[in-house]
């Protein structure tokens, strides 16, 4: 009898060993198998981080315009941009995106000077007004807003300076493009401008993502005033 009872309790002693053996085989392929999900949720982030600052935020949405008041040299470009798809959006403030342009004879940075957003008031004229600042406005005198007539309002603020603006026109009254809306960036090279077979880049560092590069050259025969396809 005695010895039933102790292979009885060697038995429970057995089972009970056993089952902690499980227990803590359980917690620990929980533990491993957290682990492992966590490891691999983070690689994700990195790997998407990595393709969003790889990638371009913007885009450029169609020709790009050179104007010529003279037609001896192009001093002024209008470049229009776009958010690429799989974006949001992209903070054009001069304070978030920087802008970068290099003609040939210099480098000029940090030329951003805002963001105007295209209205139109009450009798059908055209204004350029500073969202962030709307006694700051630009009168077009015009009820025909096309790119001649913002190019050479650009022109006639800025005949001496190297500066860029983002003009919205299809957005929002703010400084953030978003899908779908549409901007033109319209960048000044000066009073001495670029002349033929002579090349500028226009370099667009958003908040996030690869910056976008615009590189043209100048065509041989310009127009004797107006605008001129830069492709």
């Amino acid at each position: 009898m005695r010895s039933r009872k102790k292979k009885g309790i060697v038995g429970i002693e057995a089972a009970i060993v056993l089952i902690a053996f499980v227990i803590v085989a359980a917690a620990l392929a929980f533990v491993a198998l957290n682990m492992g999900l966590f490891t691999t949720q983070k690689s994700k982030e990195v790997i998407q981080r990595g393709l969003e600052e790889s990638t371009t935020a913007l885009e450029v949405d169609g020709s790009v315009i050179g104007y010529t008041p003279d037609g001896n040299v192009v001093n002024v470009t209008a470049i229009p941009i776009k958010v690429a798809p799989g974006r949001g959006q992209v903070d054009l403030a001069k304070d978030k995106t920087s802008i970068t342009l290099i003609l040939p004879s210099n480098t000029y940075e940090d030329i951003n000077k805002g963001v105007y957003v295209l209205v139109a008031n009450n009798t059908g004229y055209y204004y350029l007004v500073n969202p962030t600042n709307p006694s700051d406005e630009i009168n077009l005198a015009s009820q025909n807003a096309s790119l001649d007539v913002i190019i050479s309002h650009l022109w006639n603020k800025t005949p001496n300076g190297t500066e860029a603006y983002v003009i919205f026109v299809q957005g929002n009254n703010n400084t953030v493009l978003e899908y779908g809306e549409k901007a033109i960036l319209l960048v000044s090279f000066g009073k001495d401008g670029v002349p033929s077979y002579q090349s500028f880049t226009v370099e667009v560092k958003p908040p996030e993502g690869a910056p976008l590069t615009v590189d043209r050259t100048i065509p041989a025969t310009l127009p004797s005033s107006g605008t001129v396809d830069l492709g």
